[in-house]
């Protein structure tokens, strides 16, 4: 499908967030736009983020899926994300009346979806970067947003949110970066609750 024809519109079904194998990637930004959106202390912000720990090895492919590359903590290297309930739903959904609790605020993984975006050369000059917005692989399994009876995408607006998701993506890698040298330097033990602090003096450096 070519991206000019994308249709989708929300239809507040729930699935992506009540879908008990999602996991809800977080960026810097998306730690503390939550924290200082809901004015919470580290020791509740922590409450709020799970590190998701895999117990087999990933694959290549399995990592290639990752939007996000995982942090080292005391139990190994995790994932960041929003903590689920125990029946796998989103910490912040309100199945009752359907919907997010922290829509404001909720993470680019969450604003993005069902997309993706990718920066490309252009064909004619190489020096022209593009972005290129595609269906996920997940959006396209289970997403009824998607559909000839949705309406076509506003493209501007869409590749206006890529372009800033793709910028937050890049300054979240030099921020793990850093991060992870501290470690390999044993300047900072690893644990959760050190990366939370590490993130926070990255706000007070800014």
């Amino acid at each position: 499908m070519n991206e000019n024809d994308l249709k989708f519109e929300c239809i507040r079904c729930g699935r992506c967030c009540t879908d008990k194998n999602t996991l809800v990637n977080l960026t810097y930004s998306d730690i503390i736009r939550i924290k200082n959106g809901l004015d919470l202390s580290l020791d509740e912000l922590n409450h709020i983020l799970g590190f998701y720990i895999f117990e087999e090895e990933l694959t290549e492919e399995d990592k290639k899926k990752m939007v996000l590359s995982p942090v080292e903590t005391e139990k190994g290297k995790a994932f960041v994300g929003l903590i689920k309930k125990n029946d796998g739903m989103c910490y912040f959904y309100d199945e009752k009346q359907q919907k997010c609790l922290i829509y404001n605020l909720r993470p680019n993984f969450c604003r993005t979806f069902p997309f993706s975006f990718k920066v490309k050369s252009d064909t004619k000059d190489p020096e022209i970067k593009k972005i290129k917005i595609n269906l996920t692989e997940k959006g396209k399994a289970y997403c009824p947003g998607i559909g000839k009876d949705a309406s076509v995408i506003n493209q501007e607006e869409w590749l206006k949110l890529g372009e800033k998701t793709i910028e937050d993506l890049n300054q979240n890698y030099h921020i793990m970066k850093e991060w992870s040298d501290l470690i390999e330097k044993e300047e900072i033990s690893a644990s959760a609750k050190n990366f939370l602090k590490f993130l926070l003096k990255i706000k007070e450096r800014k």
